[in-house]
């Protein structure tokens, strides 16, 4: 029996001291540069988003973040190896709407599940999409375009920056609340679909509100709608989609920030807050307006309650579309 008791006691000890190893690991935190895998190549909107929110958050954790793009895949890549990555605060992962909730929905092996192997910090920002058409094309309104997709179904060509990406999924979001039935023409990217669109080859394309603006603003394409249920500030005379007969319909693409399941709660919370501080700052907030992205200030908590909306809302789109798992 006595052996028996000094077992427990060592165990009670060695617990003891890993906890004490811990908490004085979290205390220490950060003491070195943090590493924000990317998983998308440089240049973009999620990269753009990225890069600005490293910045910001590194001045107010008082240590730099190192922006690593990773991309592959749709951004699948990158998120699998954040979520292969140590749990030891020093590794964040940028998320977004396509790789955190559509993704899941879509292959089969994933190599990460964003439920158990990620732990959401809080939420970055999102941004709205654009209907747009050719500057010369014959649609002036996103009525005759559902118009048509009832009448003739098929005979409308959209465009994708691939299967399941933001444009794809929230136009199967479009055809299942108009009846409308479209073409889908998925490409390797947003930018050789814009060029199409411009060329002629495809009819339309719903495209993010913060790389379609500059289209828009030169004038060679026109926007017919805005996936918000309020319009976007730099293009208030564009209607919503919701003002326009599509009762209620609202869909973004968002961005937050995630970590190695596993990762000290102390050391989320921080992360967590530090987040909140910077994107309630009025300069801040203006510095992501101007690029169409609309920022977010709710707390952890509601993040990781709205990240798990988001994977079922997507999943019961992608299901009823009949988009099949890859």
């Amino acid at each position: 029996m006595q052996h028996t008791f000094k077992i427990s006691l060592l165990v009670k000890i060695c617990f003891l001291t890993m906890s004490m190893l811990v908490s004085a690991a979290a205390q220490a935190w950060p003491d070195r540069a943090l590493k924000m895998i990317v998983p998308f190549p440089a240049g973009g909107i999620n990269d753009t988003v990225a890069r600005l929110t490293a910045s910001y958050l590194g001045d107010e954790l008082g240590t730099s973040i190192i922006v690593e793009n990773r991309g592959g895949a749709g951004g699948t890549i990158g998120t699998t190896v954040a979520a292969g990555s140590p749990a030891d605060g020093y590794t964040i992962l940028l998320g977004a709407s396509s790789t955190i909730a559509v993704a899941p929905n879509l292959y089969k092996e994933l190599g990460y599940d964003p439920e158990t192997d990620l732990v959401a910090l809080g939420g970055i920002g999102s941004a709205a999409s654009l209907l747009v058409v050719a500057s010369n094309a014959k649609w002036h309104s996103l009525s005759e375009l559902v118009t048509v997709g009832r009448q003739s179904p098929g005979k409308v060509n959209y465009g994708s920056a691939g299967a399941g990406t933001s444009h794809h999924v929230k136009t199967e979001l479009l055809q299942q609340r108009t009846g409308a039935k479209w073409t889908h023409v998925p490409y390797r990217g947003g930018a050789p679909a814009m060029t199409d669109l411009m060329g002629g080859q495809i009819d339309f394309l719903l495209e993010p509100l913060p790389t379609a603006l500059p289209y828009v603003e030169s004038g060679r394409v026109r926007a017919l709608g805005v996936t918000t249920l309020e319009r976007a500030p730099m293009l208030p005379d564009v209607r919503t989609f919701d003002e326009q007969g599509i009762s209620g319909y609202d869909a973004t693409l968002w961005f937050g920030l995630f970590a190695p399941a596993g990762v000290d709660e102390a050391i989320s919370r921080r992360i967590a807050d530090a987040l909140r501080r910077v994107f309630s700052r009025e300069a801040v907030r203006q510095d992501f307006e101007k690029r169409g992205v609309s920022v977010y200030t709710e707390p952890q908590a509601r993040f990781q309650t709205f990240v798990a909306s988001e994977i079922r809302r997507w999943g019961d789109v992608v299901r009823k579309a009949g988009i099949p798992m890859q």
